[in-house]
């Protein structure tokens, strides 16, 4: 076998490899494994402040200091799986949704928060990457209209 052609062999038998480690490890972003059960719990003021301009007296940076915090606590694979929670909380086997999700409130609808809550990964917010190797939900683009 020639030297280019073995060489060629080793690194599709390692991107295969490399593959099949990152699937198995996304399949555990599950609240209570690689996310804490109420992910982002810091990032609901934040969203509906950033998103609506509505929320508790607090300096904007602090809350995104806060935010962007718990969020760089969570494994990059599982970082959009945690954003997609802080949006929608967690549907049991039985359909109901548990957790706490982001609500409409007074001045901010719900849609508009999920509108901006997939963009706390982004370099203008938090600056973190997901699985993707990049600062991209591409699974939550568009899940907020």
């Amino acid at each position: 076998m020639a030297p280019t052609t073995h060489i060629l062999l080793s690194a599709i038998l390692l991107s295969s490899f490399v593959a099949a480690a990152v699937a198995s490890v996304g399949t555990s972003c599950f609240p209570g494994m690689a996310i804490p059960h109420n992910p982002l719990d810091s990032c609901r003021w934040y969203v509906s402040t950033r998103a609506c301009g509505v929320g508790p007296h607090l300096p904007t940076q602090e809350m995104k200091a806060r935010c962007c915090s718990q969020l760089e606590a969570i494994a990059p694979y599982c970082r959009c799986e945690a954003v997609r929670i802080l949006m929608d909380g967690v549907v049991a086997p039985n359909g109901q949704h548990e957790g706490r999700l982001l609500q409409d409130l007074p001045g901010c609808p719900r849609q508009m928060q999920r509108a901006f809550a997939p963009k706390l990964v982004t370099e203008a917010e938090c600056n973190m990457a997901t699985i993707t190797g990049g600062p991209f939900c591409f699974s939550l683009i568009g899940a907020g209209e």
